[in-house]
């Protein structure tokens, strides 16, 4: 188990009964930094063991479950970390042995949304805002552009398109997700471990390598650019960005 909770801990992890129960905790939006990932990978690899049957990531905050990833990591000091990081969360999440719940509320956009297409099931509460903004600062998704064409055919509401596996009141989300997590807790390990490698044994691999070339795209052509720079600079400034015309 992780030491007590400081400060700059911005993920807890509480393991009981074959459950991971995985928080963020970074108010006010859980904004997804470098750091934050790492701790966020680190709890997750933590998760990998026989003896966790199901992990549940979850928010500590009402009205977000994730905005997304630091717009300051972006920036070309940052970006090969942030991405590096966001690659291994990516690795994690599809190789893990137990069953992954992402339960999102509120704000859940761009790399926090990027996690829950991750997890093999998500609950999604009635008051959630699921998007991926990030072509506004001159940017894109890495993650979302990798699952995205084989989730979603054409234009489709989440729930439609299999970006949630369940929608429920945000008053009732976390009595669901606790139903859940223990009705699968209960299961064979044996069992719930050969479902999750037999589901994920073709779409991991080629994912994986979608995300690969995404992310070489992404450091090729976008990290460099001049609208890179003046996206991040525009949405810190809170102006309007002035894009090049190549």
């Amino acid at each position: 188990m992780p030491a007590p909770e400081k400060s700059s801990v911005s993920i807890t992890i509480r393991i009981q009964d074959g459950i991971a129960r995985i928080t963020l905790d970074r108010p006010p939006l859980n904004v997804l930094d470098v750091e934050m990932l790492r701790q966020l990978n680190g709890a997750l690899r933590e998760c990998d063991e026989t003896s966790v049957r199901v992990v549940v990531l979850t928010s500590a905050l009402p009205h977000a479950f994730s905005a997304g990833v630091e717009v300051r990591d972006h920036r070309a000091g940052r970006l090969d970390a942030m991405l590096s990081e966001v690659r291994e969360n990516a690795r994690l999440l599809l190789t893990l042995k137990p069953v992954t719940i992402a339960v999102i509320r509120g704000s859940t956009l761009g790399g926090g949304a990027e996690i829950a297409l991750l997890c093999d099931l998500v609950l999604a509460a009635d008051d959630t805002v699921f998007g991926f903004p990030e072509i506004k600062l001159g940017a894109f998704p890495p993650v979302a552009a990798a699952c995205l064409p084989e989730m979603c055919g054409a234009p489709r509401a989440a729930a439609q398109a299999g970006l949630v596996t369940e929608v429920v009141p945000s008053g009732q989300l976390a009595e669901t997700v606790d139903r859940i997590a223990t009705d699968l807790a209960a299961r064979s390990g044996v069992a719930l471990r050969a479902l999750t490698s037999a589901t994920r044994a073709q779409r991991a691999p080629a994912l994986l390598r979608r995300l690969d070339a995404a992310i070489a795209t992404y450091r090729a052509t976008v990290g460099p650019s001049d609208d890179a720079e003046e996206g991040i600079n525009a949405f810190l400034e809170k102006r309007a960005p002035a894009w090049s015309h190549r």
